[in-house]
């Protein structure tokens, strides 16, 4: 899944569009988020099918972990970074993760450095297949994924 670094205290907000006639159940792992907006989108819109309103939130939206978007709709979902987490973010339908509906959310990663403390099998592991053990995941400071292994691909 498509990862993206987000910062402590950073807010975002994920608009998801739906086109097609199925629901899909979208799911936050280890977080939860606010839904602020739902409407209809693509056919339905063309159509003037009217299977969902569009609806905005009040003061203090809804917040969970798993959200359902209707066929032929969009949804707008906002989170807050509050604490260091790697969170998966994917279509609990099979084939919406074929089709790439998944992100992964790597937040806060300087308090995850901070406080992880990674196992030392891990680490011995790593060290015998010649992998890096510190720093991020290209075993570099920062943002720089210089190096960073290229994904193996199975077909």
């Amino acid at each position: 899944a498509q990862a993206h670094i987000l910062q402590y205290g950073e807010s975002i907000e994920l608009l998801v569009y739906n086109d097609n006639s199925k629901d899909h159940s979208l799911h936050l792992h280890r977080g939860e988020y606010q839904v602020v907006e739902v409407g209809p989108y693509g056919d339905a819109v063309a159509n003037n099918h009217t299977a969902v309103e569009f609806q905005k939130s009040g003061p203090s939206p809804m917040r969970c972990d798993v959200v359902t978007v209707r066929a032929y709709s969009y949804i707008k979902l906002r989170f807050h970074v509050n604490r260091g987490m790697v969170a998966l973010f994917h279509c609990h339908m099979m084939h919406g993760g074929y089709f790439g509906l998944a992100a992964t959310f790597i937040a806060a990663p300087e308090l995850l450095q901070k406080y992880v403390k990674v196992p030392e099998e891990a680490i011995r592991m790593c060290k015998l297949q010649g992998i890096k053990t510190s720093g991020n995941a290209a075993g570099n400071q920062g943002f720089d994924m210089t190096g960073l292994p290229l994904p193996i691909l199975v077909n």
